[in-house]
């Protein structure tokens, strides 16, 4: 196990979730289990009424009855989903590791694979040497010709790009590696990130049938962890993780701006309440913080506890629902100025949740479970 992804986000903060390593090819199914839904699983997404569930070996699962009952999907990967985002009531895209993304355009029944995290980065390491390759030939071509005054610094130019070509074949020996991707989120069918952890950021604006780099774009030297991303819909994306970092766009991506920290520890989720025009992030030892200008300023939310806030969501009617350690569970009428807590009698960590009708749906550890909401709130 490569040894940063020990402290991968939800690594970080649930146990009981083990990375998963695992090299699969295009025909590598995730398995069709019976109690699939009592596996692990760690997102959660409304595709119009459609609740629909993504974890562990490429799980995804949908329920038409507000949690009920699930069907499990056919998804062509047995990596684990960490994040799942519908645009729509059809389109839907998930993530997870080994940079794997896979979308569905029937309310998440079918699942194809848009971007393979480790096809790009074998294709990314056959540039790189083949770019060093080129850099050498055209060094001793122009070595033939300097006058001997130049030839000093060619030479050195020469020994740089010759252990260059040394490290990129290394690098094709090795068995290949690239960053687990932690969430998604759309802003329409067309424009959508995908963030995850050393900084990876990919964007598309075709729907996801291209997608590209925009970490550089970021002012983050560290290559901390990207955990989590949500947006308005209107052309604001915001961007939260490890070590307090935070940023935004105001333009759809196109430009982005790193916010100050106030908070040295990671967030592990974010959430966006468009009734109330409010922006919550939450993450470690319960830190939870509200802003109502898409994070020009921040106030805390008190509540009476410490423990880790993972994930969570907002309904349609503005009712927000945030998860977390040994089977928190908050909620929110009034646009996370408040929240009243419970917990889980089993105290299993959960690392998502949604509101569906009348009915709470929870996942995490153990699988997923419903719980009735009460009438107030």
């Amino acid at each position: 196990m490569h040894p940063k992804l020990q402290v991968a986000a939800f690594v970080a903060i649930l146990p009981f979730l083990a990375l998963v390593v695992g090299q699969t090819t295009a025909a590598d199914y995730a398995p069709i289990m019976p109690l699939a839904s009592r596996s692990l699983l760690l997102d959660i997404s409304a595709a119009g009424d459609r609740a629909v569930i993504a974890g562990e070996r490429g799980h995804i699962l949908y329920s038409d009855d507000a949690g009920n009952s699930w069907q499990q999907a056919r998804v062509p990967t047995t990596q684990m989903l960490t994040g799942i985002h519908f645009v729509d009531r059809q389109r839907g895209w998930a993530v997870g590791h080994d940079g794997i993304i896979v979308v569905s355009d029937d309310g998440g029944e079918n699942w194809g694979i848009q971007h393979d995290g480790l096809a790009a980065q074998q294709q990314t390491n056959l540039e790189l040497r083949e770019q060093t390759h080129q850099q050498i030939k055209m060094l001793e071509r122009a070595m033939a010709s300097a006058a001997e005054i130049d030839l000093s610094d060619l030479e050195l130019q020469l020994e740089d790009a010759v252990m260059d070509l040394e490290d990129a074949e290394m690098t094709m020996e090795e068995e290949v590696f690239t960053s687990p991707l932690m969430d998604v989120w759309f802003q329409d069918s067309q424009r959508g990130w995908a963030v995850g952890a050393f900084g990876s950021l990919l964007a598309t604006t075709d729907g996801g049938r291209h997608w590209s780099s925009q970490a550089p774009l970021l002012e983050n030297p560290d290559e901390f962890h990207l955990n989590t991303i949500t947006g308005d819909g209107k052309g604001r994306v915001f961007i939260a993780g490890e070590g307090g970092i935070m940023y935004r766009s105001l333009d759809s991506g196109q430009n982005w701006e790193a916010l100050d920290p106030f908070y040295e520890g990671s967030w592990f989720g974010t959430v966006y309440s468009a009734p109330h025009d409010a922006l919550l992030v939450f993450g470690m030892r319960g830190n939870l913080y509200r802003s109502v200008d898409f994070g020009s300023t921040w106030e805390l939310v008190p509540w009476a506890n410490s423990v880790t806030l993972a994930g969570g969501s907002v309904a349609a009617d503005g009712a927000i629902v945030l998860v977390g350690g040994v089977g928190t569970v908050l909620r929110s009428q009034d646009g996370g100025l408040s929240f009243q807590g419970s917990t889980e009698p089993d105290r299993l960590s959960l690392s998502s949740a949604m509101k569906s009708d009348r009915t709470i749906i929870l996942v995490g550890q153990g699988g997923v479970k419903t719980r009735e909401e009460s009438d107030d709130g």
